[in-house]
């Protein structure tokens, strides 16, 4: 296993080909922001994942569209019809 982080400066090039490649800066920035949603992730994760664990006659199984859906919308979750965003 490497120390390198998975978001490499190729990749961070690729996501905004506007910066310049010595801005180490933004790049230190997207991966912390990638380390954060990780974490996120595993939160939910770790929070939510037996509520979709089933058995069978024969196996244990995972509710595999239903944890996509579910997941999906807890991670970008969607402002209400007739709510106001306070950012203009």
């Amino acid at each position: 296993m490497t120390d390198q982080h998975p978001l490499t400066d190729d990749l961070c090039h690729t996501v905004c080909e506007d910066w310049p490649p010595e801005d180490d800066v933004e790049k230190d920035n997207m991966r912390s922001a990638a380390d954060w949603q990780l974490q996120q992730v595993t939160k939910w994760l770790k929070e939510h994942l037996e509520g979709y664990l089933c058995e069978n006659y024969y196996k244990p199984y995972l509710l595999t569209a239903d944890i996509l859906d579910d997941f999906k919308k807890a991670m970008r979750p969607r402002r209400r019809s007739g709510k106001q965003s306070n950012n203009k």
